[in-house]
């Protein structure tokens, strides 16, 4: 077991104009859950990559890595093979989380 609870993992592809919203939702939980946020950068040919890289300078939770091409699948594994929670979730980087979203995903999985 880690001291992660949760690992979120986005695939990120030529999303600049709704990827800082999306970030901030979950950056705002209002749970005590350690999680971590992997930002997995599919080529963007917009400023979606250099969005991440701000935000991973300015949270310890955000790790970014940026990859060829390659799909939402192949993004998304890219974060399952680097992911140090006991649990792991995806969330779209065009999504905004509720503010108890971690609590209630948790919460779900335990019952």
């Amino acid at each position: 077991m880690s001291n992660i609870d949760l690992s979120i993992i986005v695939p990120v592809y030529n999303v600049e104009n709704y990827l800082r919203r999306g970030l901030d939702s979950i950056l705002s939980q209002s749970s005590l859950i350690k999680y971590e946020i992997l930002l997995i950068d599919d080529d963007s040919s917009d400023n979606s990559g250099a969005i991440c890289d701000e935000y991973q300078k300015k949270y310890n939770n955000i790790k970014v890595i940026h990859q060829k091409n390659s799909g939402p699948s192949i993004a998304r594994n890219a974060g399952i093979d680097v992911a140090k929670g006991d649990y792991i979730c995806f969330v779209d980087s065009d999504d905004i989380v509720s503010e108890n979203f971690i609590d209630f995903l948790l919460k779900a999985s335990l019952q």
